[in-house]
């Protein structure tokens, strides 16, 4: 909705301005679109900035009649300000949650803060010509023209997915041509070709997760949701396994999907412990992290950008401007499972692993290389991917990656256990029992000579067990309080059905007991957990 404020100057000055837009030049190059070739697509010679719009020398200066002698002066700010804003439509445009300013390529928006002073600065001397102007008159114009939402960004449409030969209609399956007022702020690096197939990249896909179909297409479903942009999701992709596996194949794949000027690239070292570095997310849809598992420390910033918060648009020697929501997904791998300070359940809940531990034959290389590599195999079927991954609907892509199938499962209590000592010590001494209730109880500790050290009620209670288990294990413990709120969490994101009440004994978990000695341990039973 149009503020008051910039009503109010339209209105008072919509006489006035009329005398004076008809001086306004744009640069023809400004407005050309597909629409003017018959609509044969983006032409991709487009996708960079362009000329930048003019105005006539004197556009800007008044001239009025005292007395019979002719007085020139500048516009007031207001006046110029729609000046500009008739100048600039459809060349630049201002997002207000965000405080940046995005030029127009002619196939989207791109973000672009650091040109729009030297553009009105450039017009300002044609505009105000031998009579000049102070910085205080610029400022003002650019004031009004973020203040007043004069040049809005166009909201994008996620029924439409952006190509460089048009904007692909997902309901209708037509292009239509881009335009400044349908443009997205981001655009796929290659055309919709209907009809194409990628061949190649399903039989690699299938090899690479040991022909295990329902891998193949859970993986589907998560290179769809990128393309789709469903950070609704709040997942994240881990894959696992070592070196030669095909991991960073598939990272590449899913970066040349999306586009290289559409993704981030980083480490959990620099988004975790680089305050600037969350910034270089905006207007990405593919964050792709590697070296995790050489990180130890605190994951706020994943659980952040994965679970939509708004992240600080701060970047270094500028000042800060705004917040935005991560419109992507995240992708990361490492040969071991990650290890962090963090045991909520956040991550548990967001991880989704997939495990590549199989390793090409010298012979599978040498014939891969023969062909031309990834680029020639895999990358030339990118029209025929997206083909692909538009057949799955929105309700088909939540389903699969919110019910994975048993490999996924069965990795994630694996990486679950890894990282988080209360998961590992549930899954090996406790079992889910709706009829039970075990008591929390505390630590008494038992000391004797030339022996560990015992804990009582280790058999009875279930932190002094896990006391007793994290002293075995040669884990580092936990105080009783914490204890108490990451079991509830655990317990729930492996699926249990728990709760905390109080008896004359004191606090314990009803649906959970310790397991006994001769029962089969939980992480051996093969159940369905984290879904």
């Amino acid at each position: 909705m149009e503020s008051l404020e910039s009503a109010a100057v339209k209105a008072m000055n919509e006489h006035s301005v009329r005398n004076y837009s008809d001086k306004v030049k744009k640069s023809s190059t400004s407005n050309t679109s597909s629409t003017d070739k018959g609509f044969s697509g983006i032409d991709p010679a487009l996708t960079q900035h362009q000329p930048a719009p003019k105005l006539e020398r004197n556009a800007l200066i008044e001239e009025t009649e005292t007395k019979g002698e002719t007085k020139r002066r500048l516009l007031i700010d207001s006046k110029a300000a729609l000046i500009f804003q008739e100048a600039l439509q459809g060349y630049i445009a201002h997002d207000a949650s965000s405080q940046m300013w995005h030029q127009f390529t002619g196939s989207h928006w791109m973000p672009e803060n650091s040109s729009i002073d030297n553009v009105l600065v450039e017009m300002l001397y044609a505009g105000a010509g031998d009579l000049g102007f102070k910085p205080a008159f610029k400022n003002g114009i650019k004031s009004l023209l973020t203040d007043g939402s004069m040049l809005p960004l166009p909201r994008n449409d996620a029924a439409k997915l952006p190509f460089l030969n048009g904007l692909l209609c997902l309901k209708t399956e037509r292009l239509e041509p881009i335009t400044p007022d349908n443009a997205q702020t981001w655009c796929l690096p290659h055309e919709y070709k209907p009809g194409a197939d990628c061949p190649n990249i399903k039989a690699w896909l299938k090899l690479a997760v040991d022909n295990d179909s329902e891998t193949v297409e859970y993986l589907r479903a998560w290179m769809a949701a990128v393309l789709h942009g469903r950070n609704d999701l709040q997942k994240f992709l881990h894959l696992k396994g070592s070196g030669g596996t095909g991991k960073g194949t598939f990272m590449r794949l899913l970066t040349a999907l999306i586009g290289k000027t559409n993704t981030a690239i980083t480490s959990l070292d620099q988004l975790e412990q680089n305050r600037f570095e969350a910034a270089m997310l905006y207007n990405k849809r593919l964050a792709v992290i590697s070296d995790s598992d050489k990180y130890g420390g605190s994951i706020n910033v994943l659980k952040a950008i994965t679970g939509q918060d708004d992240i600080r648009l701060e970047r270094k020697h500028q000042q800060q401007a705004g917040s935005f929501v991560f419109q992507g997904l995240v992708v990361m791998a490492s040969n071991e499972s990650l290890q962090v300070t963090d045991h909520t359940s956040g991550l548990d809940r967001r991880r989704i692993t997939v495990i590549f531990d199989r390793r090409a034959t010298n012979e599978e290389k040498q014939i891969w290389q023969w062909q031309g590599g990834e680029e020639t195999v895999l990358h030339a079927e990118l029209p025929g991917l997206v083909n692909w991954l538009l057949k799955l609907s929105q309700a088909e892509i939540s389903q699969t990656i919110r019910n994975p199938p048993e490999r996924i499962r069965s990795a994630d209590l694996d990486a679950m256990t890894a990282s988080n000592p209360i998961a590992d010590w549930v899954t090996e001494c406790c079992i889910p029992d709706n009829a039970a209730w075990t008591q929390i109880g505390d630590e008494r500790k038992i000391q004797e000579s030339g022996r560990e050290t015992t804990f009582e009620n280790s058999d009875r209670w279930l932190y002094a067990n896990f006391r007793q288990w994290c002293q075995r294990a040669h884990k580092t413990a936990l105080s009783s309080r914490r204890f108490k709120e990451l079991l509830i969490q655990t317990c729930v994101t492996l699926g249990f059905s728990v709760n905390e009440s109080r008896r004359n004994s004191g606090s314990g978990i009803n649906g959970l007991r310790l397991r006994l000695e001769d029962e089969q341990k939980f992480h051996k039973r093969h159940e369905s957990v984290i879904v």
